[in-house]
């Protein structure tokens, strides 16, 4: 088992049962020995328009995890010029924890449009990248033998259908974790 830190990053709007099934795959299958959940306050690929607070989903993450020693939720980007880019962040925590080895895992859906993304050959060269898969997201060519493809469960839960939901007064049933459900339904029926 490595002593990697697997950086998940994420809006978590909310944080479900999809996102927690890839983040225990990742520990139970050795790409690392910690997730950090990397709460984004503002995608730079993302309007965010019905985006929750960032406190709050910091919260449905925190509760979301409790009782798993091997996750964490991490605030960085909170301190930091909006929106975010995953190089600075990456940069951040490098120069903060020096003597941990961090990771970036991400969607399959992300990687096609990966070489958009600011200083994605800077990534690539001084970070592994994990990439889990998405329905429908390929592989693309340039990614071969540069990121390493983890067999993760595929899930069909999305923060977008939670929301709608919610807001349309239909019940959830497993798609968030029982600690949150309360949250997850007051903070986003006012939205």
């Amino acid at each position: 088992m490595t002593s990697r830190t697997v950086l998940f990053f994420g809006s978590f709007n909310p944080i479900h049962r999809g996102h927690l099934q890839i983040a225990r795959y990742m520990l139970d299958e050795g790409y690392g020995s910690r997730v950090w959940f990397v709460v984004s306050p503002q995608n730079p690929w993302k309007a965010d328009a019905g985006l929750l607070e960032e406190g709050r989903r910091l919260e449905m993450v925190r509760r979301a995890i409790a009782g798993d020693a091997r996750m964490e939720a991490c605030d960085v980007e909170f301190a930091m010029p909006r929106p975010s880019y995953t190089y600075r962040t990456l940069c951040v925590l490098r120069n903060r924890y020096p003597g941990r080895e961090f990771a970036l895992a991400i969607g399959g859906d992300n990687l096609e449009r990966f070489p958009e993304w600011r200083q994605a050959e800077d990534i690539l060269t001084e970070f592994p990248v994990l990439v889990y898969p998405r329905p429908g997201a390929r592989i693309p060519s340039w990614a071969e033998g540069r990121v390493t493809v983890a067999d993760a469960p595929q899930t069909d839960v999305s923060s977008t259908e939670i929301r709608r939901k919610v807001r349309a007064g239909e019940p959830l049933t497993d798609e968030v974790p029982p600690a949150i459900l309360p949250l997850v339904e007051k903070y986003y029926r006012r939205q």
